[in-house]
């Protein structure tokens, strides 16, 4: 499998939206150098702050080292210096650890495997600063000449930072405040104080940073984990149908099973399944089809070969014209089975891509009617009933002639002469109703459900019965199913068949 077809997969792509979600709070480490900044900065506000304490004690006559007696100071060193750079004055001198001591924090076993991991990202990652200079002498040395102080001699208020060269490398930070007497600056007060605690808080922080990514990477896996079993796992289970649904050939040996789930993916898998159900069935209607078609096929096929077969053998012009008759009626026959056939077949596949207007239905079946009554003379009564102010159909006028051409023919081929066929049509809110009623001997029940199906006729008093294809309330049933409507047979209360043709109007 090649890695864009696995980066592909929504498992995989779930997996990496997680993770990425996750790895948030730890580019938060990125900016734990504001927080040291603001941390340092506090801690160098108050060490001046008490730097100017003692300034004004100075400055008030005070003594240096009794200045520096009346003081409570925590850990901080505070040192007055002359302005030629001697100690005059000291609290003592700072805590430096010559080995670091490892807080509560930075032993935690996540912080050494976060710090393992991320201490060369993190380093690649911090600008570029200027190496700090030693504490070491600083710390010790009677005269203090840093920059710090030299600015403080100028009346500047100064900081420097230096690192110890103990293996704890502490890092500590140094201001300087000038001290005034009558506008002259007579010595400066240096306060120093470690970083450990800056130190502490960031280790701490560093932990909690750590904590929450662990925290959230296993949330993350356990989300990915079921977003798979909810989402991934239904849609393989989709795929592997898709794949056993159909044969090499192309026919179909299975549906979809459809799902239960009431999610969108439960809502496809039930699209697939009624997808797959009419495609069967389908199938199914076409190989119907195509085997009725094959025996329709049989029985003026048989009997043109006898009337052949029957032409070489006899010599009697009667005869032979005879069996011409039968041979040419039955080519007829052929002709008009495939002929209705083709329709049908085309019906199915091109009615949705036909070209529709706007028909109106009351004017279709009055031009119907009188095409009928001129047809059958004074031997069938036609009675239309037609509503006014329907609106129009959309549908092809063609197709829609072939509908009520056929549903008539059929009535007027079971109506006994002098007997009438009334044609009605009414609005059933958005679509027209049209019924055609006749006085013919009426449906067997035990044929009601077969009425539509193709090929089927049932005429036993009727010697026209080879003339029909049964066909023609097959093409019914499709042209008007293609428009969205539906046709309907039943027997009339009154006597004789009603057919029902029920159309959607135009909005």
């Amino acid at each position: 499998m090649n890695l864009s077809r696995l980066i592909s997969r929504i498992s995989i792509r779930l997996a990496l939206f997680n993770l990425l979600v996750v790895f948030l709070p730890v580019a938060g480490v990125l900016f734990l150098g504001n927080y040291e900044q603001n941390l340092e900065q506090t801690q160098i506000d108050s060490m001046q702050r008490q730097a100017r304490l003692i300034v004004s004690m100075l400055q008030s006559g005070a003594k240096s080292r009794a200045a520096l007696a009346t003081m409570r100071f925590g850990d901080e060193r505070i040192r007055i210096i002359d302005p030629g750079g001697r100690v005059t004055a000291d609290t003592g001198a700072l805590s430096v650890a010559e080995e670091e001591e490892e807080s509560p924090a930075r032993s935690n076993w996540l912080y050494r495997a976060g710090a393992a991991v991320l201490r060369k990202p993190l380093q690649w990652l911090r600008p570029i600063t200027r190496p700090l200079t030693s504490s070491d002498a600083y710390e010790r040395s009677p005269m203090l000449r840093g920059p710090e102080v030299q600015a403080a001699f100028v009346g500047q208020t100064a900081v420097e930072k230096r690192v110890s060269s103990a293996p704890a490398r502490q890092v500590t930070l140094y201001t300087a405040v000038p001290v005034y007497r009558r506008g002259d600056v007579i010595g400066a007060v240096l306060v120093s104080q470690t970083t450990d605690d800056i130190r502490q808080k960031l280790h701490a922080v560093r932990l909690a940073v750590l904590q929450i990514f662990l925290a959230a990477v296993v949330v993350a896996m356990i989300l990915t984990l079921l977003v798979s079993t909810t989402i991934v796992q239904p849609l393989r289970q989709l795929r592997k149908e898709a794949t056993d649904i159909a044969d090499p050939r192309g026919r179909l040996r299975g549906r979809f099973q459809g799902s239960k789930k009431r999610d969108e993916i439960g809502d496809l898998a039930r699209a697939l399944e009624r997808l797959s159900r009419r495609l069967e069935q389908h199938q199914q209607s076409t190989e119907a089809f195509a085997s009725d078609v094959s025996h329709e096929f049989k029985n003026p096929l048989a009997s043109i070969r006898m009337a052949t077969e029957m032409l070489a053998q006899v010599d009697a012009p009667a005869e032979r014209a005879r069996f011409l008759r039968v041979a040419e009626s039955e080519i007829a026959r052929m002709e008009n089975l495939i002929s209705q056939v083709r329709e049908i077949t085309m019906i199915d596949v091109e009615i949705q891509k036909e070209v529709r207007t706007k028909v109106d239905i009351n004017a279709l079946l009055q031009r119907i009617v009188e095409g009928f009554r001129m047809r059958e003379k004074e031997r069938v009564v036609f009675e239309p009933r037609l509503s006014d102010g329907l609106q129009p159909v959309d549908a092809s006028e063609d197709r829609l002639l072939q509908v009520f051409e056929n549903l008539l023919d059929n009535a007027v081929s079971f109506t006994p002469s002098g007997k009438r066929i009334v044609i009605t049509s009414v609005r059933d809110g958005g679509s027209v109703v049209v019924r055609i009623a006749d006085e013919g001997p009426g449906i067997p029940e035990e044929n009601m459900g077969r009425i539509f199906d193709r090929f089927f006729t049932y005429r036993p008093d009727h010697p026209t019965t080879q003339r029909h294809t049964g066909l023609g309330l097959s093409i019914v049933k499709a042209i008007v199913e293609g428009y969205g409507g539906n046709v309907t047979a039943a027997n009339d209360v009154r006597g004789g068949a009603m057919f029902e043709v029920k159309l959607p109007l135009s909005s």
